[in-house]
């Protein structure tokens, strides 16, 4: 009777406590609507965006190291201050939907027209909404450092009722050191760059919001929805040390073939936190806003989260017999090799097809870029203007979210303004 008294009060006290425990929320990459986050970290280059994703051989511009650090050596001295670069998807849809025509009338009920004509551009499944990059970008003897910093606002919508879309909010802080060299196997018939780039990469997002839940935080006006958010809105953050390793063989004539193994050691050590005021208080020692106290435990789970290594490889032609006058460009690469192991007949050419990009570019009196590329089947194009140090490049693209080919292809405009080298 006595055990059976003892083992009574335990159950009673477990259920007791059983609301208290906090539970983690379900906002891995396994998880229903966050696969994206899972993506390796790459900076939105317009450049390559407008070459159809192609471009691992392709030097002499800042960020060529990014996508291959064999391209640091001789890279010389470059050096790009803070750039900005703004991705819209979608654009067509958002300019047809009228919802821009809405959110310039400015009242309320035009504000919230406007809103659900941008909800209603979304449509099932994975996609992105707006993405935002800062970098400054430095090279020199061989070395070259970046520092990066991107904001990307992910969709997904599980079916089609509009109030179901899901907003995902992520932030991404990289720091990349890399190194490379020239080595004269056969001269004036073969020298083979090599080089390897260490990145250290932070990555945050918050727990996907619903029109319907942030419909909620605004619905008591004695709550500041502000402050309610960032103590009750779960959030996801950790680091990994991810490297690449990349070699181009040069030939005479402007030829040249790479290879590329990225994302070597890509796992991340994450953390989920009760709320991102909990985040601040353990990371920077004090919440974003003190309005609510913090939660207890501020961690709800330390968990692991697999980045998917690629082993790309790419042929480029850059020819150099007109000078400064017409420098033409043309890359092919074929990313992600080791995903077309074990294929066969139509799957290993469906897959060939999904993992080959195209692109080419000439450069006029080193002044203007003109760009077309094909990815996927989907074709882009995009431009670039030097003026002295200032430079802007435009790229329209395609992105496919969907399975296979066609099945959810997202059109994308990326503008990006720079000052210092191209």
């Amino acid at each position: 009777m006595k055990h059976t008294r003892i083992l009574l009060v335990a159950m009673l006290l477990f259920i007791a406590l059983m609301p208290l425990t906090a539970v983690p929320p379900e906002t891995k990459p396994t998880d229903a609507g966050y696969k994206l986050v899972a993506e390796p970290f790459v900076g939105t280059s317009v450049r390559l965006q407008g070459m159809g994703g192609a471009g691992l051989g392709v030097k002499g511009y800042h960020d060529s190291f990014l996508f291959n650090p064999a391209n640091l050596a001789g890279s010389g001295f470059k050096l790009s201050l803070p750039s900005i670069t703004v991705t819209a998807y979608n654009p067509i849809k958002i300019l047809k939907s009228g919802a821009i025509e809405a959110f310039e009338k400015g009242d309320d009920a035009a504000m919230i027209s406007g809103a659900q004509k941008l909800l209603g551009v979304i449509t099932k499944g994975y996609g992105d909404f707006l993405t935002t990059d800062l970098s400054t970008m430095f090279t020199l003897g061989g070395f070259g450092l970046s520092i990066q910093a991107q904001e990307r606002l992910m969709t997904h919508k599980p079916g089609s009722d509009l109030t179901g879309t899901n907003l995902i909010a992520q932030v991404t802080a990289a720091a990349t050191l890399g190194y490379g060299l020239n080595i004269r196997v056969v001269p004036k018939v073969l020298d083979i760059d090599v080089g390897v780039s260490v990145q250290a990469v932070y990555k945050a997002y918050l727990e996907g919001q619903s029109a319907s839940s942030i419909s909620n935080m605004f619905g008591d006006d004695d709550v500041d929805p502000g402050a309610l958010f960032l103590s009750q809105t779960p959030l996801m953050a950790g680091w990994a040390v991810p490297i690449s390793i990349g070699a181009n063989f040069n030939f005479p004539y402007g030829l040249s073939l790479s290879a590329v193994a990225r994302n070597i050691n890509g796992t991340y050590t994450m953390a989920t936190y009760a709320s991102a005021n909990d985040w601040a208080g353990e990371i920077m020692g004090s919440p974003f806003d003190d309005s609510y106290p913090a939660n207890d435990p501020a961690v709800l789970e330390e968990w692991e989260m697999e980045t998917e290594f690629g082993l790309d490889f790419g042929f480029t032609w850059a020819p150099a017999f007109l000078g400064n006058i017409i420098k033409p460009t043309i890359a092919i690469d074929v990313v992600d090799v080791l995903a077309m192991g074990g294929k066969q007949g139509e799957a290993l050419s469906r897959a060939f097809l999904e993992q080959t990009r195209l692109g080419a570019s000439v450069r006029l009196l080193s002044l203007f870029d003109v760009r077309y590329g094909i990815n996927m089947g989907y074709q882009s194009i995009g431009v670039g203007f030097d003026l002295l140090v200032f430079h802007i490049d435009a790229a329209y693209y395609t992105r496919e979210y969907g399975k296979d080919i066609g099945d959810k292809p997202i059109d994308a405009l990326s503008l990006r303004f720079s000052i210092g080298s191209r």
